[in-house]
């Protein structure tokens, strides 16, 4: 595999969650999801979801910590 130290880094990262996790897949979603909002509040940031309903992609309207819309 081809490797460098930015891919390291992420990969240590990835772990390092994971085991936060539990490895749970939920529980890793939900983490990233909040280190993102913390990251928009933070940092003034506006990333934009989609949430796949009933195979539908819609937009997530719900705003970061303390940020308005």
């Amino acid at each position: 595999m081809i490797t460098n130290p930015i891919l390291a880094e992420k990969d240590r990262v990835q772990m390092a969650l994971a085991e936060r996790a539990g490895y749970d897949v939920h529980k890793y979603s939900e983490l990233i999801h909040q280190i993102v909002l913390d990251m928009q509040a933070q940092y003034g940031l506006k990333l934009n979801y989609v949430v796949r309903k009933d195979g539908i992609f819609q937009p997530l309207t719900q705003p970061a910590a303390g940020q308005a819309e």
